[in-house]
C-alpha cells in the first residue's frame, strides 16, 4: 500500500493538483482551489497557503516583491516574508500596501491574504479598507478570484488516509450590502449619501493621530537634554534614561499618525538608538552597540531626515573606529558628509574622517579632510551645545591634534592638543566633555614621548588617573593602553615609563565601569 503524503507537504500538493486536473479544473483555477484546501483541511494560514499553492520559496517571493517595488534601497528578504506570514501570533504586521504587493506576486487580491485572526488585530482603518474591498469598493489590479469550493473533494477522489477532520467553516467576509436601484431618484440619492458618508469616514480616520506636535517637541527636547548631559555625565544612568525614552517612542510608532508625524517619530527613534549605540560602545558592549546602530539606521531610513541619517552615520563611523577598521570608519564619515549643509554634524563628520584616515596612514587624505573642515569656519560652542553630535571647540582641537600626531606632525599636533586642554579647562565642569579632555592629556603625553621628554609625559597624563570609576569608559582605557604600547616601543628612554604606566592602568581599569558591568553579565 502506497505511503500517504503528509497534509500540506509538497507531495501532498502535487497529488492534489493531479486530482484537480482529473476532475476537470482549469489551470487558472487550480492555485485558488489548492489554497482553499490548504487553509481548510490543513489549517494553514492564507498567506502561507497562497505561497505554497504557487510553489514559491520565501526567497523567491522576496525577489519578486523587490522587483515589483523597484526600491534598491530597501530590498525585501525571505525572513521578512516569513515574519508577515506569522503575524499576529508573532512576526511583523504587514501593511495594506505590503499585502497588495504580495497579492500581485501571488496573482490574487490582498483581501484573499487576510483571515479572521488578521482582522481581529489589524488597525481599524485597515479593517475599513478590507470591508470596502469585499463589498465592491475600489478594486485592486486583479479581480477577485472565483470563490473556490469549500467542501471536501468528491468521493471519487478520496482524501489521504489519516487526513485531519474537516475544520469548522471559517468566518466568511461579510456580504456586500444590497445596492439600491440607481435607476430611480431615490436610488441615486441613496448612492450619493452613502458615498459621501464613506468618503468623510475615511478622511476622518486619516486625520486621527496618537501624538501631537507638543508631544513630539517634548520628546525632542528630552532627547537633546540627554545628549547634552552625556557629554559631562557617566554613561550608566543615562543608558536607562535613553532606554525608557526609546521604549516610549517605540510604543507610539505602531499607532496612527499623520505622515509628517511618523517621519518625525522615526527621526527621534533613530537619534535615540544612535545614542544608545554610543553609550554601549563606551561601556564596552560592542555587540549591543552594533545592534542599536543597525536599529538606528533602519529608523533613519524611514524618517527621510538627512540630519538623523548623518547622526547615525556619525555613530557607525565611531563604532568602526573602535573596532580598528579605520578605513571603513573614514569611508562612512566621508559618504555622510559629502554635499551636506555646513552645520555642526557635518564638521564632526569631517574631523572623524580626518582621524580615521590618520590611523589608516593616509596622510594626504588627512590634510584634505582638515582643509574641508577649516573651510567651513565652524568653531563650535564652548560648552555642551547639542550634545555628542555637536563638538565643542575643545573637542574639535583634540581631533585636529590627534590626527596630526598620528601622521607624525608632532609640533603642530602638540600645539593643537595643548590648545584643546586649555579650552577644556576654561569650560565649566558641568559642560565639559570629560572623554576628549582625557584623550587630549593622553595624546599630549604621547607627543612628549616622541620628543623624548618622559617626565613631562608622565606629568601631563596624571589627571586622567583621577577620573571616577563610572567615567572610565572604553575609549579612555584603550587610549591608555595604546600609550603604554607606544612608550614601550622606545626602549632607550620609554621602558621605565611604560612599566609604571602599565601597573597604574591595570589598577585603574580594575575599578572601571566597563569591568564592573562585564563581571555581572
Amino acid at each position: 500500500m502506497a505511503e500517504k503524503s503528509k497534509p500540506g507537504s509538497k507531495p501532498y500538493r502535487r497529488d492534489l493538483r493531479e486530482r484537480l486536473k482529473s476532475l476537470g479544473f482549469a489551470d487558472h483555477q487550480i492555485d485558488d482551489v489548492v489554497t482553499a484546501e490548504l487553509v481548510q483541511m490543513c489549517h494553514i494560514r492564507p498567506r502561507t497557503a497562497r505561497r505554497l499553492a504557487r510553489e514559491l520559496t520565501l526567497d523567491e517571493v522576496a525577489t519578486r516583491y523587490s522587483s515589483l517595488r523597484n526600491d534598491a534601497e530597501s530590498r525585501m528578504r525571505g525572513s521578512r516574508i516569513w515574519d508577515y506570514e506569522q503575524w499576529p501570533n508573532r512576526g511583523v504586521r504587514p501593511t495594506v500596501h505590503t499585502l497588495r504587493t504580495l497579492a500581485e506576486v501571488y496573482g490574487t487580491t490582498w483581501v484573499e491574504l487576510v483571515d479572521i485572526e488578521d482582522l481581529q488585530h489589524m488597525p481599524e482603518e485597515d479593517r475599513e479598507l478590507y470591508h470596502l474591498r469585499v463589498s465592491g469598493g475600489p478594486s485592486d489590479t486583479r479581480a477577485a478570484p472565483t470563490t473556490p469550493p469549500t467542501a471536501p473533494l468528491p468521493a471519487s477522489a478520496p482524501p489521504p488516509a489519516h487526513a485531519p477532520a474537516p475544520a469548522p467553516d471559517r468566518p466568511r467576509p461579510r456580504p456586500a450590502p444590497a445596492q439600491p436601484d440607481p435607476s430611480g431618484p431615490a436610488g441615486t440619492a441613496e448612492l450619493i449619501r452613502t458615498g459621501a458618508e464613506h468618503a468623510l469616514g475615511v478622511a476622518r480616520s486619516l486625520s486621527t493621530t496618537n501624538v501631537d506636535n507638543l508631544t513630539l517637541h517634548q520628546l525632542e527636547q528630552e532627547l537633546v537634554g540627554t545628549s547634552r548631559s552625556y557629554v559631562h555625565s557617566s554613561p550608566y544612568p543615562l543608558y536607562f534614561r535613553l532606554a525608557q525614552l526609546g521604549n516610549h517612542i517605540a510604543q507610539l510608532l505602531p499607532g496612527r499618525q499623520r505622515p509628517s508625524q511618523t517621519r518625525r517619530l522615526n527621526a527621534l527613534a533613530a537619534r535615540c538608538s544612535a545614542l544608545l549605540a554610543w553609550v554601549c560602545d563606551d561601556l564596552g558592549a560592542a555587540a549591543a552597540a552594533h545592534d542599536h546602530a543597525w536599529a538606528a539606521w533602519i529608523y533613519a531610513s524611514h524618517s527621510e531626515s538627512e540630519n538623523a541619517q548623518r547622526c547615525v552615520s556619525l555613530v557607525r563611523s565611531r563604532l568602526a573606529f573602535s573596532s580598528g577598521d579605520f578605513v571603513e570608519s573614514a569611508r562612512i564619515a566621508d559618504s555622510a558628509c559629502s554635499g551636506v549643509p555646513q552645520d555642526s554634524v557635518g564638521s564632526h563628520l569631517l574631523l572623524r574622517r580626518a582621524l580615521a584616515w590618520a590611523r589608516a596612514g593616509q596622510h594626504h587624505k588627512v590634510h584634505e579632510a582638515l582643509r574641508d573642515w577649516k573651510a567651513r569656519g565652524e568653531e563650535g560652542p564652548l560648552g555642551a551645545g547639542d550634545g555628542i553630535f555637536e563638538l565643542q571647540q575643545a573637542q574639535q582641537r583634540y581631533f585636529v591634534g590627534a590626527a596630526l600626531l598620528d601622521i607624525l606632525d608632532v609640533e603642530h599636533g602638540l600645539d593643537e592638543l595643548r590648545t584643546a586642554i586649555d579650552l577644556f579647562n576654561r569650560t565649566p565642569e558641568d559642560l565639559r566633555s570629560y572623554v576628549e579632555h582625557s584623550l587630549s592629556h593622553i595624546g599630549t603625553a604621547k607627543a612628549f614621548v616622541v620628543l623624548g621628554d618622559v617626565q613631562e609625559a608622565s606629568k601631563v597624563v596624571e589627571p586622567v588617573f583621577d577620573l571616577a570609576p563610572e567615567r572610565r569608559v572604553r575609549a579612555i582605557l584603550s587610549s591608555l593602553r595604546e600609550l603604554v604600547a607606544f612608550t614601550a616601543g622606545r626602549p632607550t628612554y620609554g621602558s621605565q615609563l611604560a612599566r609604571e604606566l602599565s601597573e597604574r592602568i591595570d589598577e585603574f581599569a580594575s575599578h572601571a565601569i566597563t569591568r564592573r558591568l562585564h563581571s555581572v553579565v
